[in-house]
């Protein structure tokens, strides 16, 4: 028997000895996959977000269930459809902190650097999420905060001035309002709407959301990310991804050429010093935590920050002009407790209806609809196993949309926030997870409330919305594509008007 016949033989037993002796488990139940690909192709045959396929498949498999993607070794992953499964996993669970490993994410965190794909229990980024939180608390917070907001809302303001009457697509305005605020706070600089590097960024951020929001091939089949060649989009995103992490360099570089412990400006002067300070305390630690993680730090903080408030502004003005009957109480709401002076986060407690709305909005519409998560060990959820390197996705839309949990739950509703005996806003429902929950909840969730608050009010008390044609779009705009894994409105147009 010649080598060859020999190692064809001794491949084949292999193969049938890792078969036989492989651990069985006993997986939530899920859709027949195929040799190969599992249920990609189905997937991304059903014409609807993913967060909306995976409620119908519920219906058919339960609020748990497995589904197999990508393409030569596909990965089990595991759906949660409802919010007990979403809180035993992510919250009273550790056994779910990591997230997935992908081409994307590796790329965009630069390999683990970034506080979104870090792990816990790397001490560089239990000290980098630590230290970041103290930043924003620091400098995206209270009165330092509003100060912010105000002078981005004035050239919002002159924008919107300019198009007063005409039909326009308000998101590139929403989208310089906030870009100046998270740019203060992190390099302490404002743009103008026809700056350069505005509209760069701009263009740059919406195209990756575009691109990252359709899916990569690189995620959906491993194998082909080490082919010497790459698809437009794959080119075309990692090109992107250099121009947005060249100009967050370029703003650190100036920072650490000027850095003065005295005189702490901004969250990147903040993160200096941390290390700094660090360097007395663990010098190890310290020199771990590089130049490269402060820098996806200021990413993290920019994209993050940039997409959720942007997003939920844009649904915010899309349900003013969809619902007139809303938008004319939160008129009156304004003018009664607020009237022409400048709206604070103060004024939140008060502003109970415009708070509701926002509720609503952020429930109806969550801008981050999947929570992504892998099983770090074999672990167990609601009598299943999970084997250990399993995705494990929590779907925040089904939690946000569930008729068990929330009456009339497709209805635009902001009155179910509000308490019926006191005129309070109710304590938040366990069920409603915008900014996800456990030990990677959004550690900008307080700011980003903060935010998009205040623009909010702000905008509504000088401005009314309306659709072009009268009318009130009974169905709202679809998410980007048919597998996107974003919430966010296709391209929309109000008419503005002063209010008087």
């Amino acid at each position: 028997m010649d080598a060859i016949t020999l190692t064809i033989i001794a491949c084949f037993l292999a193969i049938v000895y890792l078969i036989l002796n492989r651990k069985r488990y006993n997986l939530p139940p899920g859709p027949k996959g195929y040799p190969f690909v599992g249920n990609t192709f189905k997937l991304k045959k059903e014409g609807r977000p993913l967060y909306k396929h995976f409620i119908e498949l519920a219906k058919e498999y339960g609020d748990i269930f497995n589904f197999r993607l990508g393409i030569g070794r596909p990965e089990n992953v595991i759906v949660l459809n409802n919010i007990d499964l979403v809180t035993n996993a992510l919250v009273q669970s550790s056994d779910f902190d990591y997230r997935p490993s992908s081409w994307s994410f590796e790329l965009f965190g630069d390999g683990g650097r970034d506080i979104f794909a870090g792990r816990p229990d790397d001490p560089v980024w239990r000290i980098q999420r630590k230290i970041t939180t103290t930043g924003l608390r620091n400098f995206l917070s209270g009165s330092r905060l509003d100060s912010k907001i105000q002078a981005s809302v004035e050239k919002g303001v002159a924008e919107f001035d300019k198009v007063i009457g005409k039909p326009v697509q308000i998101k590139p305005i929403l989208n310089l309002m906030i870009y100046n605020v998270i740019c203060d706070m992190l390099f302490n600089l404002q743009f103008d709407f026809d700056d350069k590097d505005f509209k760069n960024l701009y263009t740059y951020l919406a195209e990756v959301d575009e691109i990252f929001g359709n899916g990569l091939l690189e995620d959906a089949m491993p194998f082909v990310q080490y082919l010497p060649f790459k698809t437009s989009n794959t080119r075309r995103f990692i090109e992107l991804n250099e121009r947005i992490l060249t100009f967050f360099e370029i703003q650190f570089r100036e920072h650490v050429n000027k850095y003065d412990p005295e005189n702490i400006g901004d969250l990147i002067d903040f993160l200096i010093n941390a290390r700094e300070k660090l360097r007395e305390e663990d010098a190890e630690l310290a020199e771990k935590f590089s130049d490269r993680h402060l820098i996806q730090t200021i990413s993290d903080g920019f994209t993050a920050g940039v997409d959720t408030s942007t997003h939920s502004l844009n649904w915010l003005f899309y349900f003013m002009a969809k619902h007139p009957e809303v938008q004319d109480r939160v008129h009156k709401e304004i003018d009664e407790l607020i009237g022409n002076r400048q709206p604070t986060i103060n004024d939140k407690s008060n502003l109970i209806y415009c708070e509701a709305v926002m509720l609503e909005t952020l429930r109806i519409c969550p801008v981050g609809p999947l929570i992504f998560r892998a099983a770090s060990v074999d672990a167990k959820l609601d009598g299943y196993e999970i084997p250990k390197g399993s995705q494990v996705w929590a779907n925040i839309y089904a939690c946000h949309h569930d008729s068990r949990v929330w009456i009339d739950a497709e209805d635009f509703k902001p009155e179910r926030f509000i308490d019926e005996d006191d005129g309070k806003i109710v304590a938040r429902p366990k069920s409603w997870l915008t900014f996800g929950a456990g030990k990677r909840a959004c550690i900008g969730e307080n700011s980003a409330k903060h935010q998009v608050f205040v623009f909010f009010v702000s905008l509504m008390q000088r401005f009314t919305f309306g659709f072009p044609d009268g009318n009130y779009l009974k169905r709202r705009p679809t998410e980007l594509d048919d597998i996107g894994v974003i919430c966010m409105a296709k391209p929309y147009e109000v008419i503005i008007s002063a209010r008087s």
